[in-house]
């Protein structure tokens, strides 16, 4: 029963009462009204109660954020108990800010963004999951690009400084000696839906990009240089991330909503179909190959745990030290909570999903 409907049957019963009442005296029935008033309350409270609220956020319309999405439109939530009001916000660093002002109360996002804030001070900020392991994308650009080596030199295009693009790229090159911040014409574009037009007009010759701009690029001609999922470099790609202080006040949701991701992962693996419809309806992307490409190529690196991988979160500060000296002086347990993690592993939730004994 919802609130309003629930206030309207006691304000029915309470006029009825009224009428029974009136030869009561006024102390008699003042205390009958009273009485009867704050049982619905009580009654409605508890109808409340039965559906908390959480709100989460995303910071791509990426497939990489779609089991968020999946849980969703595919009512994983609402199976939990959990009314969630989903958010999309433009950026790791702004998805950042967000949680530690409490307007938000979790949220996907790349790595890299809650690990710098963690290392710069704000211990506040925690997360609680890891939904991509690995590092996924290709550097991808003009065919006469023979080969990696021959990238030195040449215009390489990227979203942002800071973004999972660039993590993905400098830890890449890194194999091969090459450090695009001094060896390459290292050019930020603001977006990575930049990448392709900007290749079309000739003002960079490569970008590094990630699905399924990389199919994008290839049916327009260009190359791929550099398959970096196939590299298989372990990352904090995309993690799930909370405050302390919200942790402490909704234990309980937030154990919910990890129960509906962990659903989620599980359907985005299982359900090419279903997700392929849901993943179009956030990306705005209606071209199915192309929406089929991109969950494909996710799928590999997905934590279907959803635990954190201390390895993932080393190499991204390894890569910070250069321009952070400091963040290698936090320990790695600290930039996590594995609390909901190993819930979900303790109490045999992942096996009965996936099917396992």
């Amino acid at each position: 029963m919802t609130f309003s409907l629930l206030l309207m049957v006691c304000n029915s019963q309470i006029r009825l009462l009224i009428k029974e009442i009136t030869m009561m005296g006024f102390r008699q029935r003042a205390a009958l009204l009273t009485s009867a008033f704050s049982l619905c309350l009580i009654a409605a409270g508890e109808s409340r109660a039965q559906t908390q609220t959480l709100t989460a956020f995303y910071t791509a319309p990426v497939v990489s954020m779609a089991p968020m999405w999946i849980a969703k439109d595919a009512g994983f939530f609402k199976k939990q108990g959990l009314d969630v009001k989903l958010v999309f916000i433009a950026s790791g660093p702004l998805g950042t800010t967000a949680i530690l002002s409490g307007d938000v109360d979790v949220g996907v996002i790349g790595g890299f963004a809650p690990i710098r804030a963690i290392a710069g001070g704000n211990k506040n900020l925690v997360m609680i999951g890891q939904t991509k392991n690995r590092m996924t994308g290709a550097i991808v650009g003009k065919k006469e690009i023979a080969s990696v080596q021959d990238l030195k030199g040449r215009r390489l295009g990227i979203d942002r400084i800071g973004s999972n693009p660039d993590m993905f790229t400098q830890a890449s090159l890194a194999r091969f000696n090459i450090d695009p911040l001094k060896d390459l014409q290292y050019i930020q574009l603001g977006s990575i839906g930049q990448g392709i037009p900007a290749l079309k007009a000739g003002t960079i010759d490569a970008v590094s990009t990630s699905t399924p701009h990389d199919l994008f690029a290839q049916r327009l001609g260009f190359k791929v240089i550099l398959d970096i999922t196939a590299m298989k470099i372990p990352l904090a790609s995309t993690v799930l991330l909370s405050a302390r202080n919200t942790v402490e006040r909704k234990q309980a949701d937030l154990a919910k909503f990890m129960r509906a991701y962990a659903e989620a992962i599980h359907y985005f693996l299982t359900n090419k179909e279903g997700t392929i419809q849901i993943v179009a309806k956030y990306t705005k992307v209606e071209d199915r190959e192309v929406n089929g490409h991109a969950i494909e190529s996710e799928w590999e690196a997905v934590e279907r745990t959803l635990q954190v991988d201390p390895k993932g979160i080393e190499l991204i500060l390894a890569l910070m030290s250069k321009s952070m000296p400091q963040a290698s002086a936090v320990k790695t347990e600290e930039y996590y909570d594995a609390r909901f993690t190993n819930e979900l592993r303790d109490s045999g939730f992942l096996k009965r999903l996936w099917g396992e004994k």
